[in-house]
């Protein structure tokens, strides 16, 4: 055959093909056009080559148990299968010779590398086996066949420490031995009489009255505001404008709550922490060497009303932190009597302070830092309210107390640092001239819809007029 007469068949049947699809299209709908509009270019590392064809492997792996005495197998699902990919395709010209030497570069190049098919579109795949064809009566036309394997990420396993877990796990041994302790220091002051029993009553009634006023605060209040949908401006928030850097890239919040809603749950909340406050005066009025861990869990149960009063985990640590700082101080003389309502007082408010510490760290594993250095204040802060009360216990000879408190500062240090350290940090920035929040955001982070953040970290008077130096995120 003459390569004129060769070339005039291959075309006679392409042209056939063509005829045939155009018909097969005309009778399922649609138009030939379609589907090869959709076609794309064939390339490995972006060097081109014709695709001829391909074949593709797909499906599960599937253990295949095969048990005695019985005639089905049971095939065990072990997740899908790799995606195996053939294709068939070839180079042509007079540089063919230079094209097929860069293709087998491209090929014995380390790692992954992305293949466009035609009709698969883009994979990042890895070459399990290259081959070229040349033959002596196909001048200038070589034929590559391909083996390709879809390749994911390199992912490694890693271990961490469920340092929230650690967390609330601390907090249940802190209320174990608070409890006992508190037992085991009042246990013989019952003897005295309905003095100390007062002298508990006083005490609770002081605490928890202090906890139904600032969970009614006006910062508290207005923190509800937060949840509504719409934008109050940069003093008051929004539900639908994501916080400063709090999930960086995060999508608008969506919010239906309306201001019945809030008032409803704030009159809940407001109704959960008298209910607990009672719970408490209960308790304290028929404390005796038997009900000391009844007492106890009451005095829990109102620091965890706390905590779920307030509507964001920042209010929870600022209201917790006031309770935590309880010292009662109510005159005592030096009696046998007085000696034992003084012990009942101050055992009430290391019972007290120490519900409230557990609270605040449970808040502390729910709060979001903003940045690395907003984990480390509240990590230094939460430390600080711990320490003070580990020197309570251990000047006490407390030792359960002591341990517990030991253990819950750890939790909390790991858990804060361990959330903060993937946050960027706090940085001083000096500019020359003041520019408005969104060329700020866009010439410091690349993107201008981060201007809200900023505006929100620096508190500017005006957005269109930055100060010259203030303080934002690094990145």
């Amino acid at each position: 055959m003459s390569v004129g007469g060769g070339a005039g068949a291959v075309l006679g049947t392409t042209s056939g093909i063509s005829n045939l699809a155009s018909s097969l299209a005309a009778r399922l709908g649609g138009s030939i056009g379609s589907y090869f509009e959709q076609l794309r270019p064939a390339s490995f590392r972006g060097m081109q080559f014709v695709s001829l064809g391909a074949d593709g492997t797909f499906g599960r792996r599937n253990a295949l148990h095969e048990y005695p005495k019985r005639d089905t197998p049971w095939a065990e699902d072990m997740g899908r299968a790799a995606r195996r990919f053939q294709v068939t395709g070839y180079l042509v010209g007079d540089d063919v010779i230079q094209k097929r030497d860069v293709m087998i570069r491209m090929c014995e190049t380390e790692d992954t590398g992305e293949l466009v098919h035609p009709t698969y579109g883009r994979r990042t795949v890895s070459l399990m086996e290259f081959r070229v064809i040349e033959r002596w009566d196909k001048a200038r036309y070589f034929e590559l066949q391909f083996d390709f394997v879809e390749s994911g990420e390199r992912v490694f396993p890693t271990a961490a420490n469920a340092t929230t877990s650690m967390i609330a796990s601390a907090v249940d041994s802190l209320g174990l031995s608070a409890a006992a302790d508190f037992a085991s220091r009042v246990l013989n002051t019952f003897s005295y009489g309905a003095a100390v029993v007062g002298m508990a009553v006083s005490t609770a009634l002081t605490w928890y009255t202090n906890a139904k006023n600032i969970v009614g605060d006006a910062r508290n209040l207005v923190r509800l505001v937060f949840n509504l949908p719409g934008n109050f401006g940069r003093f008051a928030g929004s539900a639908t404008v994501p916080t400063f850097s709090k999930y960086p890239g995060a999508p608008a919040r969506s919010s239906s709550l309306t201001v019945e809603d809030l008032v409803e749950q704030a009159t809940q909340a407001r109704t959960a922490v008298s209910t607990a406050a009672g719970v408490l005066a209960t308790a304290a009025a028929a404390l005796d060497s038997g009900s000391t861990s009844t007492f106890a869990a009451a005095a829990q149960g109102v620091a965890s009303a706390v905590l779920a009063a307030a509507p964001a985990p920042a209010d929870s640590m600022r209201l917790l932190t006031s309770l935590a700082d309880f010292q009662p101080s109510s005159p005592t003389t030096t009696s046998v009597i007085g000696t034992g309502m003084a012990t009942m007082q101050s055992a009430c408010g290391d019972l007290f302070r120490r519900a409230a510490i557990g609270s605040a760290a449970i808040a502390a594993s729910q709060y979001q830092p903003t940045s690395a250095d907003d984990a480390a204040a509240v990590r230094e802060a939460l430390t600080a309210l711990i320490d003070s009360e580990i020197e309570v216990a251990g000047n006490q000879g407390e030792d359960q107390t002591y341990g517990a408190l030991r253990s819950l500062r750890a939790a909390v240090v790991q858990d804060l640092n361990k959330r903060g350290a993937g946050l960027a940090s706090i940085k001083t920035f000096n500019m020359k001239a003041g520019l408005p929040a969104l060329v700020l955001a866009h010439r410091l982070y690349r993107d201008a819809g981060r201007a809200d953040e900023l505006v929100a970290q620096v508190n500017p008077v005006h957005p269109a007029f930055m100060p010259l130096s203030f303080r934002a995120l690094s990145s």
